[in-house]
């Protein structure tokens, strides 16, 4: 499973569009789709990063360095953010 495919299964596990999850971390869809897609290589850590605390995972998650995610937050409230 590649960067791309985590994030946009994490996005999806979230119920976030890509448009939310490009607001969160100051992108636009195409980016986020962009990612998704892994048409752009070697993601800034400082990217990653970002797109970690967006989807409340671990950025060794999303690189596929480990299988476990973070818990979601006790209210959903956080992702109305």
């Amino acid at each position: 499973m590649t960067i791309g495919d985590r994030i946009r299964i994490r996005r999806q596990e979230l119920r976030l569009s890509a448009d939310d999850l490009a607001q969160r971390i100051g992108k636009n869809r195409a980016t986020i789709y962009r990612y998704e897609n892994n048409e752009i290589d070697n993601l800034p850590i400082n990217i990653v990063s970002q797109l970690a605390q967006a989807l409340f995972c671990s950025e060794s998650y999303l690189m596929g360095w480990e299988d476990k995610k973070n818990a979601l937050p006790d209210d959903d409230s956080a992702l109305k953010e």
